[in-house]
């Protein structure tokens, strides 16, 4: 009796705090293994847009419950290999979609052309700082999201400088909007069938030929929806399904580029499937792709943001001086690159 009293004793004055970091530590190994070994559902879908925040987090709660347990206990070592077993798969994932490293100097005759890709959030910021960024950079193509009813007022600064552009039916607005200093050819604004009409849901991609001083590549603008709910993420499933067979479907030679605000990180098993489907590559400005898409913040990004704007293309492209921008009043950081078309 006196050691079991001794016992409930001792387990009555442990630390509130060594409780709350050993659950907050296990939770999140959880939630890491259950993303791993169960993609496409919401749960782990909307974990992989914190994947490396995660993992710190994981690594961080493990040492500090180490130190105040003052004890090994088998719960720490099979947390530490959950821990280990996710970092191997995140620099994994990283591996598999990024563009291998290529030599340009091979390759005196390709053609290069700079792009921008931005999600405007409708645009409900002064466009003093967009139009300061773009007169600075000077890209050859951007790829514009949630442009809803701002057309008019980017035309009034771009009309000069691009003279080729894919916009919404007059008096329409629209979600996703291109402007280019090259020729765009058989340019097409396509509908993803069964999403309906819900502004929460985007159903539209873009797609063109770009001239690029007569090297031709097929462009593919997208802005699926973002997974915050069963019915998003099913949404979102379906619109990558379908651009993926549609870009099957009329593929031909020529090169491939696929950019936009994709909201799905690279974590994402619909962001691998995709790329791996349709032989994209991407590349990344760090070990650890740098945030694109912030929360409540952009002082917080790296915290509380994720990699969800991207640039891929086919293997005759090689994406180099992949830049993130500064903010502009989005919720998104603009994201720039250098494109070589190879011969």
């Amino acid at each position: 009796m006196r050691s079991d009293r001794i016992f409930l004793k001792k387990k009555q004055n442990t630390p509130i705090l060594l409780h709350l970091v050993r659950a907050g530590t296990l939770a999140v190994t959880f939630l890491l293994l259950f993303s791993l070994v169960a993609p496409g559902n919401l749960l782990s879908e909307a974990a992989a847009f914190f994947i490396p925040q995660l993992i710190a987090a994981g690594f961080i709660g493990l040492l500090i419950w180490l130190v105040m347990a003052r004890r090994l206990h088998w719960l720490h070592l099979l947390c530490l290999l959950g821990l280990i077993i996710s970092s191997f798969w995140m620099v994994t994932s990283i591996r598999l979609v990024r563009q291998p490293t290529a030599i340009l100097e091979n390759h005196p005759e390709a053609k290069s052309f700079d792009v921008m890709s931005l999600n405007l959030l409708h645009m409900q910021f002064g466009k003093e700082a967009l139009q300061e960024l773009i007169e600075k950079r000077q890209p050859d193509l951007i790829v514009f999201q949630e442009t809803a009813s701002a057309t008019p007022r980017l035309q009034a600064f771009l009309r000069e400088n691009y003279q080729y552009a894919i916009l919404p039916p007059e008096k329409k607005d629209t979600d996703l909007t291109v402007f280019s200093k090259f020729p765009l050819e058989n340019s097409k604004r396509n509908l993803v069938p069964g999403l309906g009409f819900n502004g929460y849901i985007p159903r539209e991609f873009l797609s063109a030929d770009v001239n690029v001083n007569g090297r031709k590549i097929q462009l593919y603008a997208i802005h699926p929806a973002s997974p915050r709910s069963k019915r998003r993420l099913n949404g979102r499933t379906t619109y990558v399904d379908y651009v993926s067979k549609h870009i099957q479907k009329h593929r031909t030679d020529t090169p491939i580029m696929v950019l936009g605000d994709w909201n799905t990180p690279v974590w994402s098993d619909t962001f691998q499937k995709l790329l791996a489907d349709l032989k994209l590559k991407t590349t990344f400005t760090s070990f650890v792709p740098q945030t694109t898409r912030y929360f409540i913040n952009p002082f917080l990004g790296k915290v509380l943001g994720s990699k969800v704007d991207h640039i891929t293309s086919s293997e005759k492209i090689i994406i180099k001086d992949l830049m993130i921008g500064e903010d502009v009043g989005s919720d998104h950081f603009p994201i720039f690159a250098t494109l070589h078309i190879l011969p």
